[in-house]
Order: structure tokens, then C-alpha cells, then sequence
């Protein structure tokens, strides 16, 4: 066996094997190191990153216990990269985004523990009597990020610093993803860029400006988020909206004339914010091709 002193250099796939901690996960959580506590790597080479055994492995195995604590609770569900008022059933917060066995936790909180779980924001009761319970995507983002105990998966440093700044401001101030999130209705920066990511929000895939670094964050025009966030929360029936990019497109290739190859999902997704998600234009703008005798 190796040597295995405290001086010993681990790269991340050594940190895999030996405590379970993927390389992605590793660099988001390097990635938010203020508010996660990953300790700077004792050695970096190009792109390879390597710890001393005595500075990761304390971290490690808190983190690993922290997980242990979360009950499967999943604040960068997919689920949570809805619109913020979309609604969510009882199995889905319960089940797939919280990672109980059943909805009878859930149901429990509400009854035995009031003011723990946020109530219902929508409760329906079905023609035999039983009730449905719905909660906003907005309502569980906050709860996640607020809840109390030691199985909350956000520090309240993290909570503190991403509370959601006002709308108003210099529309051309540029932000980064920490202030653009709680805009945009995520809970953290880390989800906000999960969604980018995606293609959930193509409007931002081009950012007005990078900052190099040891991190790269991308920055964007405050009139930007703003004019997302509030097609976001006014966004019409899925129908229209497809009826709507399809409209854009057709108009987008006819402008362009001969040059309509070079028509981008970036550049439609900016000028019309709001209206879908990479998956959606692609379709729109493939339809809009065919629709003119054009070609891909």
C-alpha cells in the first residue's frame, strides 16, 4: 500500500474512491468554497487539482456525515428548476425531491409539527372527498434553503448572502449568477447554473461578460435577468409559446434572408426571453426551416 501520511497528495479520483465524493461534486463545492468550507487544494498543476491527505480528509468526512443527515432531500432537483409558481404534488415534494418512502412524512409534518413545512399553497378535494395538496415550486426553493435542524442541505450563510435583491437598479449593472438566482426564483447560484447548463434558459447562454480566474463567472446586464424573470412569472399557455417561437423564427429566417444559417437558438431565446427552453427553439426553428423549404 502507498503511502498514506498526511502529506500524502490526493487528486479527485483519489477522493472518489476513498470517500465518495464525485469530481464534479468536488468542484462545485470548491466552486463554493465560502460557503462550503472545501479547503484550497495544496497543489495545482494546468487543470489537476490535488489535496494533502490531512486537509481533505477532515472535510470529507464532515461532508459525508452532513450527507448522511439530509434524508435524500434534493434542492438541485430538476423538479426545482420549474417556474417558481408551478405547482407540485404531495409524492413529488414528498417522494422525489425531499427522498422519502412515502408521502406519510410529509402529511406527519403538516399535523404533528405545525409551522415546521409550509402549508399547501393550493388544496383541492377530489368528488370522493380526499385531498390533493400543491406547493409552489418558489415556496419548497425557500423552505429548502431556510429549513431548520441539521439536515438543512444550504448553510445559512449561503441563505443570507443569496436573499433576493430588489428588481430595481442600473438596468445595465452587470451581476453574477449569486445575485441573478433569487431574481430569477432558484434557490442558490448553484441551480441557477445547473439550468443554464440544461438549456433550461437559453436566454443566458451568452453572457455580456466572463471574468477569468481560478473561477470563471459569467455576468449578465440586470435588464437581462429582470426581463427574464418577469416573462418567466407572465408566460403564457405552452401552446402559444409554441405558437410564439414558431412566429419568431419564420420572422428571424425571412430577415435574415441568405444568411438565415446562421440564425442561433442564443440569439432568438435572447430576443424573445421567456419562451423555452434549447429543446423548444430547436423544434420551433427546425419547423420554421422546413416550413420556408430551407435547409439546417
Amino acid at each position: 500500500m502507498g503511502n498514506t501520511t498526511g502529506d500524502e497528495l490526493l487528486d479527485a479520483q483519489q477522493i472518489r474512491d476513498e470517500f465518495g465524493i464525485s469530481p464534479s461534486r468536488l468542484s462545485e463545492l470548491l466552486r463554493d468554497r465560502e460557503t462550503t468550507g472545501c479547503p484550497e487544494p495544496d497543489e495545482v498543476e494546468g487543470r489537476r487539482r490535488r489535496w494533502k491527505r490531512r486537509t481533505i480528509a477532515p472535510f470529507a468526512k464532515d461532508y459525508k456525515e452532513s450527507k448522511r443527515q439530509l434524508s435524500g432531500a434534493d434542492p438541485a432537483h430538476p423538479l426545482l428548476a420549474q417556474l417558481p409558481d408551478t405547482l407540485l404534488s404531495t409524492s413529488q415534494v414528498g417522494k422525489q425531491i425531499l427522498g422519502h418512502k412515502s408521502t406519510s412524512t410529509l402529511l406527519a409534518w403538516l399535523v404533528d409539527s405545525p409551522g415546521y413545512f409550509p402549508e399547501p399553497d393550493v388544496v383541492e378535494t377530489t368528488s370522493g372527498g380526499r385531498k390533493r395538496r400543491f406547493w409552489q415550486v418558489a415556496t419548497i426553493v425557500k423552505w429548502l434553503a431556510e429549513r431548520p435542524g441539521p439536515g438543512n442541505p444550504l448553510s445559512k450563510a449561503r441563505a443570507t448572502k443569496t436573499s433576493a435583491p430588489l428588481d430595481e437598479g442600473d438596468p445595465e449593472e452587470l451581476i453574477d449568477p449569486k445575485q441573478a438566482a433569487p431574481i430569477l426564483g432558484y434557490g442558490s447560484h448553484l441551480q441557477l447554473n445547473r439550468a443554464i447548463a440544461r438549456g433550461i434558459l437559453p436566454e443566458l447562454m451568452e453572457p455580456d461578460e466572463v471574468i477569468q480566474g481560478r473561477i470563471t463567472t459569467n455576468r449578465w446586464k440586470r435588464r437581462r435577468i429582470v426581463d427574464l424573470a418577469r416573462a418567466r412569472r407572465e408566460a403564457p399557455s405552452s401552446s402559444e409559446l409554441a405558437e410564439r417561437r414558431l412566429h419568431a423564427a419564420l420572422e428571424a429566417l425571412r430577415t435574415a434572408g441568405s444568411a438565415a444559417a446562421s440564425v442561433t437558438i442564443a440569439q432568438l431565446a435572447q430576443a424573445h426571453p421567456g419562451h423555452g427552453s434549447v429543446v423548444a427553439w430547436e423544434a420551433s426553428l427546425a419547423e420554421a426551416r422546413r416550413e420556408l423549404g430551407g435547409t439546417r
